[in-house]
């Protein structure tokens, strides 16, 4: 009997150790691909040796992988109404940032970023929104892109912008007019 209690505890652990291993493959599994997400927002020379970081629900970003390059690619956010991945060097990560925290962006430091997975936002003119605005039946579709994070050269292009729904197929200011608004370039 004290034989079968050890043997059934034997199991009982084993079983509790391969559940434990499935769990941290799983969590790997899913690291994996959440960097391979992120990375596919660059090109493949900017990705290589970019680094990886998601926002948690604190708002601080985590790092995901070290890189070497200045970029900095994040997984996509949940809040967007079709989460996409995106890159940014260091200027346009600190935008981000600030934008997160509610802070103003540094105007003096133009930052850039990669979407060639494309994005959405939910407004063109609010960067607060996170519903449709009341009266608009869909998100605004923003094909791949670059990004150039940086309100004052936004709201000096002469682009279009404070438009409800932007012709996205062509540069256009996102959030113009606002302390947020940087100028989307589609590179497809």
């Amino acid at each position: 009997m004290g034989r079968m209690l050890w043997r059934g505890g034997l199991i009982v652990v084993a079983a509790l150790l391969l559940a434990g291993a499935a769990r941290g493959a799983h969590r790997d599994s899913h690291a994996a691909s959440e960097i391979r997400s992120a990375l596919s927002a660059a090109p493949a020379a900017v990705a290589a040796h970019a680094a990886v970081a998601a926002f948690g629900k604190d708002g601080k970003l985590t790092e995901l992988r070290r890189g070497t390059n200045g970029w900095t690619c994040l997984t996509p956010d949940a809040g967007d109404p079709q989460p996409r991945p995106a890159c940014f060097d260091a200027n346009g990560l600190a935008f981000v940032e600030a934008y997160a925290a509610g802070r103003a962006p540094d105007p003096g430091k133009p930052g850039f970023s990669y979407m060639l997975q494309g994005g959405s936002a939910w407004s063109n003119t609010d960067p607060w929104a996170t519903r449709l605005p009341a009266g608009e039946k869909d998100f605004i579709h923003i094909p791949p892109h670059i990004m150039i994070l940086d309100a004052r050269a936004a709201n000096a292009s002469g682009l279009p912008s404070g438009e409800a729904h932007p012709d996205t197929r062509r540069p256009f200011v996102l959030f113009g007019g606002t302390r947020y608004a940087m100028v989307i370039i589609p590179v497809r």
